[in-house]
Formats: structure tokens, C-alpha cells, sequence
């Protein structure tokens, strides 16, 4: 392994944090400043001269373009030098994860986590185009969370100026899964619109789990962002909110002029997505894998029933909730908790909201025994004059168990108004009685909406 080098212009080297086709990316200090920073050194030593003269100049413009951008949730850029005679830029340092390490992780994100994402992304691309900035390599590895939850888009410093019409050995810019249409012809001039494209298709792939566009090769990929429809989004996501599929088509236009013509307007149908939608229906359904993601709470408020959150809960009862979470989650307890509290959640959905954040079954089983006894959670009382009530195993004395085909079409039916919780309150709902009709007629007592609940029931007849 080469040695680290002691210092890069006038930056201390402390570590090398990454390694790419264009070079190294070091932790750095300044001790001038006294910050820390990261310094990306670009190695230009396979080309010609000519070449490298070139693109240093190239390079130098991009550095001042990306300098101009100054905004929360853009990674800043401090300095532009040579060591050594190659170009270095020297830019705030990040302390965080990607977008892409955590969809590696977990695929699937809960639609206003994504969202929350996206808006602060757009937020970024808005304040970029304005100052005559386009990004062009839009993706989720480019997409920094740090701790105190605030995105930040970075390597603007590979950007070109918009409407510059001189070509560069970076002409192909971009990631081919992200790529506009018109990046994948190779069009010499793109505006913010391919942004909003690139955009587009990283919440695709953040909600539904998969990219829009997909194949063998560059080629194959290529030609289907060119020529192919947007896929439907997932059903689940498509119940949970109705309107995203319409956002995403409009983004993901094939044409820059069907497209929204800026990221806050596309910010703007966003925001109405989730207006649209209420808390409960916006979270996926239950088997798919969701990314709990930290975003800022949003203000409770009614849902589409027109039913108000429940009172703040004592802050005694949501500390022992995180102390037992967090055994299983780690420290992302604090704001699993908080963040459902302040959704307006009772104490017992607010249990098994965050028991699904517990990855393995025994666990999340074991969790929700610990944390019975603190909110109570019973499944409803069944009306009386029933069949004889059984136990969940069918064991012991002649019990009959519910199919597991009706448990899972109930489930399905239920989660449509309850959300996640849905799986929890059938699952407490069969250990509790051997009658389809009971178990029914139970599971609507959770929805408060007498229209919703008949809705809600009359899908057993279906």
C-alpha cells in the first residue's frame, strides 16, 4: 500500500476515506482554519501534455463553478490548488453514510422518509441551477446523511457550467441507471432538467426497492431510459400514496419539456403527495423491507378520516420504550421513538409502529412481550355468543387455528387503513378466537371511520 502523503498543499493528511477511477479522497486538516476537510486529489498522470493542461483549466472552472454554490445541503468547496502538479479540491468534510450504503443495507424506504430525502436534494439542485450549476451525475453514492440529519449532495465539483457548449473527456458523464435521456444520447447541452430526471429516479428506487430501468449492459440500460415507460410503482406504494406514480412520471419525462422545470416545483408536488395522504397510509406494507431513515418529524396532524392524534404521551413511558428498543436497535431508539410519538401515535400503536424496526422475529416477539406489560397491548375483545376462542399453535385442546390464507387477506385489507400495525393486530386478534366473522369484525374495531370500517369489511366478502 502507498503511504499516506504528510501533507497535500498546506491540509495535514490524517487518512485516505476513498479510492476511485479519478483518484483519492483524504481526511484532511487545515491548520490555518483549524477545520477538518476532505481532500479529493485527482491524478491527471496518464495523459498527454495537451491533455492535461486542458483539463486542469477545465477543472479549474468546474472548482469555481462548485465554489459558488453555497447551500446547507450542498458539500461546500474551500480551495482549489496543484501538489505535486496534480489538481487537488479541498471541500467540508462529511460525517456520515451515503444514500447508496444505506439502500444497500435496506433496499426499501417508507415513502415520507424518501421523501424528506428528496426534498432536501431538490432543495440543493434548486440553489445550484440558479447560480448556473447543473450537477449531471445525480445518484445515491452522491448523497451524503450525516448525523444531524441533513442531506448533503455532493461532487458538484464535476459539474459543468450549464449551457457551455465545449465538450470535455467527462462528455459521458453520469451513472447509466440515473442518466437522462438526453445524457444517454450524448447531447452536448443538458440544463437542470436532466437533474430533475436523475432525481426522479433515485426516489424510484428509494420507494420501490428496485431501478426503473434496468439491464445486461450500459447499452441495454441506455436504450430502455430512452424508449421504455416508467414502471408502476409497487402496489403497496401505490395505495400508500396515489399520486407519486403521476410526480415520478412527470420527473422521468423522456423529453426536458415535459419534465418539472425546476427542483422546487418538483419539491412543491412532493409536499402535496404527502398532503394527500395520511401518516398511517404512508408507510409501506409490512413484508417489505423498510429503511427507517432520520427526518424531521412532521407536525401531527389529521389524517383522511378526519381523526385527531392522541394526546402527547408521558415522557416516563416513551424513555422505558427507547431503553428496551434500544437492546435491539442500537441508538437509532431515541428517534425511532420520537419520531412515531410525534406522529400523534397511542402508546399501543406507538409499540408496535417501532416493533417493526426490530429486524429478526424472535426479537421483535421477545420486544413486544417486555413492552406489554408498559402500554397493554390486548387485542380487541371479540363479541360475545362466538365460537370457543383458541390458542395461536391449534395444540393442546382440539382448537381449530384460523387459515393462513384468511389471515393474510385480512392483514392486506387491514393495513389499507392502519398501516404497518396491521400485522401485529391480526396476528393478537387470532390467538384470540377460531371464527373468520369474529376475527373481522375485531379488526374493525381499529378503524375509527364508520365508512372506512365498512369498507374495511365488506372486503371479506370479496
Amino acid at each position: 500500500m502507498q503511504p499516506l502523503p504528510p501533507n497535500i498543499g498546506r491540509y495535514v493528511v490524517e487518512e485516505l476515506v476513498g479510492v476511485g477511477g479519478m483518484g483519492q479522497i483524504y481526511r484532511a486538516q487545515d491548520p490555518v482554519l483549524r477545520r477538518t476537510v476532505a481532500i479529493k486529489l485527482i491524478s491527471t498522470k496518464l495523459m498527454s501534455g495537451a491533455d492535461r493542461a486542458d483539463y486542469i483549466k477545465r477543472f479549474r472552472r468546474e472548482a469555481e463553478a462548485a465554489a459558488r454554490c453555497a447551500h446547507p445541503n450542498i458539500v461546500a468547496v474551500y480551495d482549489f490548488a496543484l501538489h505535486e502538479e496534480q489538481p487537488y479540491l479541498a471541500m467540508e468534510f462529511v460525517a456520515g453514510q451515503s444514500l447508496r450504503q444505506l439502500l444497500d443495507d435496506e433496499p426499501v424506504m417508507a415513502v415520507p422518509d424518501a421523501i424528506g430525502i428528496m426534498e432536501q436534494v431538490l432543495d440543493a439542485l434548486t440553489s445550484a441551477h440558479e447560480q448556473g450549476v447543473i450537477h449531471q451525475d445525480i445518484k445515491p453514492g452522491n448523497i451524503m446523511l450525516t448525523a444531524d440529519h441533513r442531506v448533503k449532495v455532493g461532487d458538484f465539483g464535476i459539474s459543468k457550467l450549464m449551457n457551455v457548449e465545449t465538450t470535455t473527456i467527462f462528455s459521458t458523464i453520469g451513472t447509466p441507471s440515473y442518466m437522462s435521456p438526453e445524457q444517454c444520447r450524448g447531447d452536448e447541452i443538458v440544463d437542470g432538467r436532466s437533474d430533475i430526471f436523475s432525481a426522479g429516479a433515485m426516489l424510484y428506487e428509494m420507494v420501490a426497492g428496485e431501478r426503473a430501468f434496468q439491464g445486461r449492459n450500459v447499452t441495454e440500460v441506455s436504450h430502455r431510459i430512452q424508449n421504455d415507460s416508467l414502471p408502476l410503482l409497487p402496489a403497496h406504494v401505490r395505495n400508500a400514496a396515489p399520486r407519486l406514480q403521476l410526480v415520478l412520471e412527470r420527473a422521468m419525462g423522456k423529453h426536458p419539456a415535459d419534465r418539472f422545470d425546476t427542483g422546487a416545483d418538483m419539491a412543491d408536488a412532493l409536499r402535496q403527495v404527502l398532503k394527500e395522504a395520511s401518516p398511517d397510509s404512508t408507510r409501506i406494507a409490512p413484508e417489505a423491507r423498510v429503511t427507517t431513515v432520520v427526518v424531521t418529524p412532521r407536525a401531527p396532524r389529521e389524517d383522511s378520516a378526519g381523526r385527531r392524534p392522541h394526546p402527547p404521551l408521558d415522557p416516563t413511558l416513551l424513555k422505558t420504550l427507547e431503553e428496551k428498543l434500544r437492546d435491539y436497535v442500537g441508538p437509532v431508539a431515541r428517534v425511532l421513538v420520537q419520531t412515531g410519538a410525534a406522529r400523534g401515535r397511542s402508546a399501543a400503536d406507538l409499540v408496535a409502529e417501532v416493533s417493526l424496526s426490530v429486524p429478526d422475529q424472535a426479537d421483535r416477539e421477545r420486544f413486544l412481550r417486555e413492552t406489554a406489560s408498559l402500554v397493554r397491548l390486548r387485542p380487541p375483545t371479540p363479541p360475545t355468543g362466538g365460537p370457543p376462542l383458541s390458542d395461536s399453535s391449534g395444540r393442546g385442546s382440539g382448537r381449530v387455528t384460523l387459515p393462513e390464507q384468511e389471515l393474510e387477506r385480512a392483514q392486506a385489507a387491514l393495513t389499507q387503513f392502519v398501516g404497518p400495525i396491521a400485522r401485529v393486530l391480526v396476528r393478537r386478534a387470532a390467538a384470540s378466537t377460531s371464527s373468520v366473522e369474529v376475527l373481522w369484525q375485531a379488526l374493525s374495531t381499529h378503524i375509527e371511520s364508520p365508512a372506512e370500517r365498512a369498507a374495511f369489511l365488506k372486503q371479506r366478502q370479496s
